[in-house]
């Protein structure tokens, strides 16, 4: 019992000396994190990456991890603020998420690469996706060492996430069953937590591919240039009836429903690059349209942009 007393007064004394330096090396990491994502986004959809907030660890958390290692290495002892952090390494967490597979290890991939970490130092990392632990979690993990104006560096953990792996973690309520949490996994929680995370993952796998493919569609190489498309005169009227960033729809006069894809809009503004369609094709926009049809769908090529 004195031994767990006196743990407890080291974790709280870490938190008082160092809560304000974790503090600032979240935020030093999510600007950091930031500016990553715009320079592995640059001139695509910025949203595939979201740098989602951070958190310190709770200090029961850390007392609970702690204790276990303890006991099961009799011979390690925690006596000071640094012996916590270097044991404890995830006090400090910052979590992205990505939209698809594709985009976590193309996250996971920058953020393991000295080149683009520059003051901050790669201590570890760990690939929980394939395989993923016993209980179906998924997830990239780096811990990094920041320096620190506050005194010594700083420890955190960065956990790349798909928006389904994380939602893993909240419909199984994985926050009740960590160390120092209330609740203790039946066989049920376990069976249908691994079955959740199979079928999350199957979704997630499904998701990759339909975004290949709607790159595909969406952003093909043109067959048939613009201006011999005008001279050949063969354009139909259309409305707008959606639109968004990657692509619009439309439909003629008979209610036939195209794409009109973010390639042709693009060719249309001049200008290179991803461009956001919405920007140019608003709801109800009437367009002159040249017509082209294949196996994979109806295409409403613009002949003009519209002028709002």
């Amino acid at each position: 019992m004195r031994n767990e007393s006196q743990l407890k007064t080291i974790v709280e004394r870490a938190y008082v000396e160092r809560l304000n330096a974790w503090q600032t090396a979240a935020v030093r990491i999510k600007h950091w994190l930031t500016e990553q994502q715009k320079g592995l986004l640059k001139d695509k959809d910025i949203s595939r990456l979201d740098v989602d907030g951070h958190r310190i660890k709770d200090a029961a958390r850390t007392l609970a991890k702690l204790t276990e290692k303890t006991d099961d290495d009799p011979d390690l002892t925690i006596t000071s603020t640094e012996d916590v952090e270097d044991q404890i390494r995830d006090i400090v967490g910052v979590k992205v998420l990505c939209k698809s597979p594709r985009d976590q290890s193309m996250m996971f991939a920058a953020l393991r690469d000295p080149d683009q970490l520059g003051a901050f130092e790669l201590i570890e990392w760990k690939d929980y996706t394939d395989p993923p632990k016993a209980s179906g979690y998924r997830a990239c993990h780096v811990i990094l060492r920041i320096p620190s104006d506050q005194g010594p560096p700083v420890f955190a953990e960065i956990q790349v996430k798909t928006r389904l792996q994380d939602a893993w973690s909240e419909l199984t309520h994985e926050d009740m069953y960590k160390p120092g949490a209330a609740m203790k996994p039946s066989k049920l929680h376990g069976e249908f937590a691994r079955a959740m995370a199979n079928m999350l993952a199957t979704v997630d796998d499904m998701a990759d591919t339909l975004a290949v493919e709607l790159t595909a569609l969406t952003n093909p190489e043109p067959v048939v240039e613009l201006d011999e498309l005008r001279e050949q005169d063969t354009g139909i009227d259309v409305r707008v009836r959606a639109t968004g960033p990657k692509y619009a729809l439309a439909v003629d006069g008979s209610g036939r429903q195209g794409l009109i894809p973010a390639f042709a809009i693009r060719r249309l503004s001049g200008q290179k690059g991803t461009i956001k369609v919405n920007d140019f094709i608003h709801l109800d926009d009437r367009l002159r349209a040249s017509v082209e049809e294949d196996s994979k769908g109806l295409y409403y090529i613009p002949l003009e942009l519209p002028v709002h």
